[in-house]
Order: structure tokens, then sequence, then C-alpha cells
């Protein structure tokens, strides 16, 4: 029974992990580990003003879960929206789909502007 677990999946413990960090230490783990900063609010707020070198993917989007899915799961992920609420869900499903490193901007972009 144990090796089908391991075959399928099911069972296995995940090192994935959400990490909230505040806007200094954001910025800090941003720079030092490269990883890929993803705005998930709408264009409309994207054009509006964003952390620069920020894709954006908006999670109101029917293609949202689709254009996560297709990111590299093996490199840092940080994320962010307007106050924190749309990242924290997206990085939830970003847990789920096998994600190891995510880091979400506590506040999000109106803690970022302060």
């Amino acid at each position: 029974m144990q090796i089908i677990k391991s075959l399928f999946g099911f069972g296995s413990q995940t090192n994935a992990k959400i990490q909230v960090f505040k806007e200094d230490q954001f910025k800090k783990y941003l720079l030092d580990t490269h990883g890929v900063l993803i705005d998930v609010r709408t264009p409309k707020e994207f054009i509006e003003d964003h952390i620069e070198n920020a894709r954006n993917i908006n999670f109101y989007d029917s293609r949202f879960m689709t254009r996560i899915k297709s990111l590299n799961k093996d490199q840092p992920v940080f994320i962010y929206c307007r106050n924190g609420a749309r990242s924290a869900r997206a990085a939830k499903f970003m847990v789920k789909e096998g994600f190891l490193q995510i880091y979400d901007l506590k506040g999000g972009f109106l803690a970022w502007q302060k």
C-alpha cells in the first residue's frame, strides 16, 4: 500500500509553504532570490501603478489558474495584490499546485506604497 501511495503522490508530504512578509522583508528576499514577481490585481489596477518588474496575472481572469500553472514551480514566487486578500487566496492555490516557495506581501500594494 505504501508503494501505491508513493507512486501516485497520496500521503506524501510537501515542503511548500507560504511566507507572508512586510514590504521591507519582501523587497529584500525578492532582490536576494531573483524570483518571479506576480501582481494578481486587475489590468486596470496594474496599469495605474505596480512594483517594477512585476508580471500581471489577473486573479479574476478565467485563465488565472492556467497561467499560474504554467509558471516554474521550483522558482520562488513573490505575489501581491491591492491589500493582501487576493494574493493570499492565490498563494493557497499555488501550494495545492505544488509550488515550493511562495512569498506574499502583507498588506499588498497599499503597504508597499507607504
